[in-house]
């Protein structure tokens, strides 16, 4: 519960592999939180830059889109901002859909 309070995330994961994605990130998510997230190889496959978070590749980047996403809230166009990007979280395709289509197939055949 306390998750699903936040107004925005941050994820600071990277990940050695390059293959790898932040499970922080799917909690978030999965509370309709929007994320500004640190930038590496696959986290587009989980975080739309202007979508449904923020990618960001340093400190003044975060802040940046930090000011942006939070200035004037809970009032203005950073709500609005926050609130598409609520609704595009809730648009995305869930475990369950993803796994019917690309998983199950190579399986069960």
């Amino acid at each position: 519960r306390l998750l699903g309070c936040a107004t925005v995330g941050v994820s600071l994961h990277t990940s050695t592999s390059g293959l790898d994605l932040p499970m922080k990130v799917l909690d978030m998510f999965g509370c309709q939180v929007p994320v500004c997230a640190i930038n590496f190889d696959c986290l587009d496959e989980l975080v739309r830059d202007g979508e449904n978070g923020r990618v960001f590749s340093d400190a003044d980047e975060l802040s940046r889109q930090l000011l942006e996403l939070l200035d004037g809230y809970p009032s203005g166009d950073s709500s609005k901002t926050l609130e598409a990007y609520r609704r595009n979280i809730r648009d995305m395709e869930r475990w369950k859909e993803n796994w019917d289509k690309c998983a199950k197939p190579l399986i069960v055949g």
